[in-house]
């Protein structure tokens, strides 16, 4: 097998973040092509380049080597899938709104990173990817829902009705910084940190791919954590 067969197929076991970011960096040229080959008017090449690293990762997800094809050609078969976004545009004659565009946007990087990372991304994740801060994160996430997702939390953040005392806010900024990537995830379905919904174990361990026990322990060493820094 090649050196891109091998990174790919080792990728598709680890999700090793390095290692798509070398895959990335090798096939950037093919992204840059398609979208300079299908840019029109009414389509930013953000979106086109957006819409284009989808491809890219669903690719990287479906390759299969033992059908005989090589990774270029598949990225490539998977990338003429872009032309639809070019071509409706075209058609409809529509100019996406600017707001419209940045939902669009932070949907697709949401996608490409759950496709990647094989999880639900955490707002820190998401805001590192779109280079935006997590207050204008959390804006699109409650924008996007359509709900106030702290109802039933201990405490609040970032624009939600307040049901807590500053000093709550503060401690979990700090416990939060301090967690891996998927713990995040449950605080965040936990108490609707950053405006994210608040979920049941079941439902978060369906975002996080694990079982349900999992997240009990996970929450549990979170609940000692909490308790000790107060």
């Amino acid at each position: 097998m090649s050196n891109e067969v091998d990174m790919i197929m080792q990728w598709q076991k680890t999700k090793d973040p390095v290692l798509f970011s070398e895959l990335s960096m090798r096939y950037k040229p093919v992204i840059e092509s398609v979208v300079g080959h299908y840019r029109t008017v009414g389509v930013s090449p953000s979106t086109l380049r957006a819409n284009a690293q989808s491809q890219m990762i669903k690719a990287f997800n479906s390759y299969d080597p033992t059908l005989g094809t090589q990774p270029i050609t598949h990225i490539y078969n998977n990338l003429k899938k872009v032309q639809r976004v070019a071509s409706e545009s075209l058609i409809s004659g529509h100019i996406p709104e600017a707001r419209n565009l940045k939902r669009a946007t932070f949907r697709t990087a949401v996608i490409n990173l759950t496709d990647r990372l094989g999880y639900e991304p955490n707002i820190d994740q998401i805001s590192d990817e779109l280079g935006w801060n997590r207050k204008e994160s959390a804006r699109m996430i409650n924008e996007l829902s359509g709900e106030t997702t702290a109802s039933k939390a201990s405490f609040d953040f970032y624009g939600n009705a307040v049901q807590a005392e500053s000093k709550d806010k503060a401690l979990a900024d700090y416990l939060y910084q301090e967690l891996e990537d998927k713990d995040k995830v449950i605080f965040e379905h936990t108490f609707g940190y950053a405006g994210k919904p608040i979920l049941s174990n079941k439902d978060i361990a369906k975002k996080l791919n694990v079982n349900d026990m999992w997240i009990t322990r996970r929450k549990r060493a979170m609940s000692n954590k909490i308790a000790s820094y107060r």
